[in-house]
């Protein structure tokens, strides 16, 4: 498909950059069966490197993608900074400020000195480029949420339990440490994910080890007093073994690190969801802060006991997941397709090229394998929301050559569209980013072979709409050209009219802890913002007009009425915009005569929310925000 640049009413992004479809078909040139044997998750790693910070300029070129701001905050040589999910790691305060977090390790001589990565924004610069972690133990995984005035991160020690660093102010004084241990019978707690209510700081992590029937199990904190203590850690109804239909000798035996993720919560409504390929994708949600949970299915995947299994489509445990204003939980992930050869072993297979970014709300139909193998048949339903771009308009998506048993691109265990982060807005509008490989841009010298390297994309959707917008790649740009562009945490909240995250940038394709086994080097991460929605149309006023147009009633229900009064006959036309600059009414009413005219407008089949409406007399206009209920 060729590239085009979107017109500047139609566009979802307040940005000049270019944007095209995702291929609707399947690529026919992948090897779709060449499978990979996937390890346990990762956590450590030996090699030798020195870590040499300062990348790149601080600010994208305007010249390339105005509207999009980006700024190096920090860097590290431990590469790998999930194994499936992104963690909360970027959070925007109403002031302006911002807090980032990450795994910083400098020293791959097995990393003694890893820990979080900390760097704050107070409203005009950023700190320096952290030297040494926020903690005084080896740690990794942070997990980042706003406490009051103050912060506080969840990290493991990957030994015994989870490192708390709180203070009381943001951005500035000294972390106190406690730590959270293991419940009996599980030597370690790992993989933490954490997110706070008010005063209520909630946190689910692995077992890291074998525990109650279950080769990982999830288990769920909670603490009431702002992480002074905690209740004993639990596993929720319905994520037990027996719920699960889980166990040894079978298929889905227990559950994986990283593949599950919060929703930013919404008052006393908190929602996360657990992703397992071989096992299925739940949503949990609780209405009373915890106390008491529900379950929906969103994928079934059958619990097998003889080996080996078939191929199976599902997820790749990366998802994202956000409540919008009424409480609806809506989320995205990676596809994947999976096997496993022998349920006795650790770890399972999966299938590199498959491809294909999904979306799901309550509502929605539960996938099982055989609707997600239908690429297809997802389309038509409205899950695949993107996928690889066919930037060479040969329809279909091209590879380099490779040897067999290698791939054409960096190894994460995900699909190639994947990373996928979900915002919603106060007005139920939907942003999503994601990382997806691009046929286009090649690694020549990569290990071991030639690779294609993963950009940062975006896409929306407007509240009560179906259709997305189409993806728009935010690091297309000479800088990041050659750069693999990863592991983006989108921060749960649009302020000043932006979005805003943090990501990671690396020279190579896929990491060096990890499949791909790549030399230590280094790695960055930056911190970008973007405006998501689209510039009002310009104003092309000879004369204030205001006066001449009322609307009423407003706010509107079933209907508005737009009444011009002209003192002289003149061109007439009306149009209505969402909040993302969506045209959803247009109409030319061509000359009318001088006096009043009515012009009635059927808001009841238009969704609730705040709207522009824009009437033009002649070559003057005028516009007024209007809200439907």
């Amino acid at each position: 498909m060729k590239k085009t640049l979107l017109p500047a009413l139609a566009i979802l992004l307040g940005i000049a950059v270019h944007a095209q479809q995702f291929s609707k078909t399947q690529s026919l040139n992948a090897d779709r069966y060449a499978k990979l044997v996937k390890s346990r998750c990762i956590d450590e790693s030996t090699n030798t490197k020195v870590y040499n910070p300062g990348y790149g300029p601080t600010v994208k070129s305007l010249k390339s993608a105005p509207g999009v701001t980006e700024t190096l905050i920090g860097g590290t040589i431990y590469d790998t900074q999930t194994n499936a999910a992104v963690q909360n790691r970027c959070y925007v305060f109403p002031d302006g400020t911002v807090a980032a977090v990450w795994t910083l390790g400098y020293d791959p001589a097995a990393y003694p000195l890893r820990g979080t990565g900390y760097n704050f924004f107070n409203g005009s610069t950023w700190g320096d480029e952290p030297s040494t972690r926020i903690e005084n133990v080896r740690t990794g995984w942070p997990s980042y949420c706003p406490l009051g005035n103050g912060e506080m991160v969840v990290a493991h020690d990957f030994v015994a339990g989870l490192q708390i660093s709180k203070r009381p102010v943001r951005g500035t004084g000294a972390w106190t440490t406690s730590f959270v241990a293991a419940p009996a019978g599980a030597t370690k707690v790992s993989w933490p994910r954490a997110i706070a209510s008010g005063n209520t700081v909630h946190v689910i992590a692995t077992s890291g080890v074998a525990y109650q029937g279950l080769d990982l199990a999830l288990l769920y904190y909670r603490s009431l007093n702002g992480g002074t203590t905690w209740e004993a850690p639990r596993i929720l109804p319905g994520l037990d073994a027996a719920a699960l239909g889980a166990g040894a000798g079978k298929s889905f035996s227990g559950f994986g690190g990283d593949a599950y993720a919060w929703a930013p919560p919404k008052g006393d409504t908190i929602a996360f969801v657990v992703a397992e390929s071989l096992g299925g994708m739940w949503l949990m949600k609780s209405f009373d802060n915890g106390s008491t949970w529900t379950k929906t299915t969103v994928i079934t995947v059958p619990v097998l006991t003889v080996a080996p299994s078939p191929i199976l489509a599902s997820t790749d445990g990366s998802v994202s997941v956000a409540l919008d204003s009424h409480g609806k939980a809506h989320m995205v992930f990676g596809r994947m397709r999976v096997s496993d050869d022998d349920y006795t072993v650790a770890g399972n297979s999966y299938y590199p090229y498959t491809d294909g970014l999904l979306y799901w709300t309550e509502g929605m139909p539960v996938l099982d394998t055989t609707a997600l193998e239908n690429w297809d048949g997802l389309l038509a339903s409205g899950n695949l929301i993107s996928g690889m771009m066919d930037y060479s308009g040969n329809d279909t998506i091209d590879f380099p050559t490779v040897a067999s048993g290698q791939f054409p691109f960096g190894l994460y265990g995900l699909s190639l569209t994947s990373f996928g982060q979900i915002n919603i807005d106060k007005y139920d509008n939907l942003f999503v980013t994601y990382s997806s490989c691009r046929e286009d841009l090649i690694n020549a010298g990569a290990n071991p072979n030639v690779e294609l390297y993963r950009h940062l994309y975006f896409m929306s959707k407007s509240a009560g709409q179906v259709n997305w917008s189409d993806p728009v790649d935010l690091t297309d740009d000479i800088e990041h050209s050659y750069d693999e562009c990863v592991a983006a945490s989108l921060a749960p909240e649009t302020v000043q009219s932006k979005l805003h995250l943090i990501y990671h940038v690396d020279p190579e394709p896929g990491t060096s802890v990890g499949s791909d086994a790549d030399t230590p080097s280094d790695t960055y991460v930056n911190y970008l913002n973007f405006n998501p929605y689209p510039p009002v149309p310009e104003k092309l006023n000879p004369l204030d007009i205001s006066k001449f147009v009322e609307i009423s009633p407003n706010p509107a229900q079933d209907y508005a009425n737009v009444v011009v009064s002209l003192t002289a006959s003149n061109k007439v036309e009306l149009q209505v915009f969402d909040v993302m600059g969506k045209p959803v009414y247009s109409n030319n009413f061509g000359n009318q005569g001088a006096g009043y005219h009515t012009y009635e407008l059927n808001t009841s089949n238009i969704p609730a929310g705040i709207y522009l409406f824009i009437v033009k007399i002649g070559d003057s206009r005028t516009s007024k925000k209007v809200v439907v209920r």
